[in-house]
């Protein structure tokens, strides 16, 4: 993957009987290794305005919503770009960045905040039912890692959102986008925000 190294651990730790469905940071690392070649990828179009985007993410990106989509946690094809202009957005590609707003924890490229991450994880809330990935915070720094959290917090999203049965994939997906920042008039302008980059991106 152009010379970066993403991955630390190469294997799956074991889960324990009260956590058999969850993924930890070694389950992600093992679950990319293993199935890496299982799926075709391609060269993604650059985010235009973004230097920091040299293609070092593409595959990661690609291989977690294909996965996800083996897995049946969505039924549709997520355009990998539209991701790679949400972590534009987020992060500008910086992948161990840690946000320096007041009162603000987001992490990482997808910049998840640590009430994401405990609700993935259920140790706040049941809402997220299957699927569920316990990362902290530094952990959340590594970019397969970040990837597949903020890639399943987005279909979570995607898939739980008012217009989720849209007949509009780009509603979809729009209100996806959206309730991955706020359910208020700021997810509005991040979803905009986000769709412009990615629409200047094809």
């Amino acid at each position: 993957m152009n010379g970066v190294v993403h991955r630390v651990e190469a294997h799956c730790r074991k889960n324990s009987k009260s956590k058999v469905n969850f993924l930890y940071k070694s389950n992600i690392n093992y679950i990319f290794d293993k199935y890496e070649n299982n799926f075709k990828y391609k060269k993604l179009n650059r985010i235009k305005g973004y230097k920091q985007d040299k293609g070092q993410y593409d595959i990661l990106i690609q291989f977690r919503l294909k996965y996800c989509k083996s897995k049946g946690l969505i039924n549709e094809d997520i355009d990998p770009l539209l991701v790679k202009a949400l972590i534009a957005a987020e992060s500008s590609f910086r992948e161990r960045v840690i946000t320096k707003m007041p009162n603000s924890s987001a992490t990482g490229l997808m910049q998840l905040l640590k009430t994401t991450m405990n609700i993935l994880s259920k140790k706040i809330s049941k809402e997220v039912r299957v699927a569920n990935i316990d990362i902290n915070q530094e952990e959340a720094r590594e970019a397969l890692v970040n990837i597949a959290a903020g890639t399943r917090w987005l279909i979570f999203k995607i898939t739980t959102s008012p217009n989720r049965k849209s007949k509009s994939q780009k509603v979809r997906m729009y209100s996806g986008v959206k309730y991955y920042h706020s359910w208020n008039d700021d997810g509005d302008v991040y979803a905009k925000k986000v769709f412009q980059i990615y629409e200047n991106s094809k």
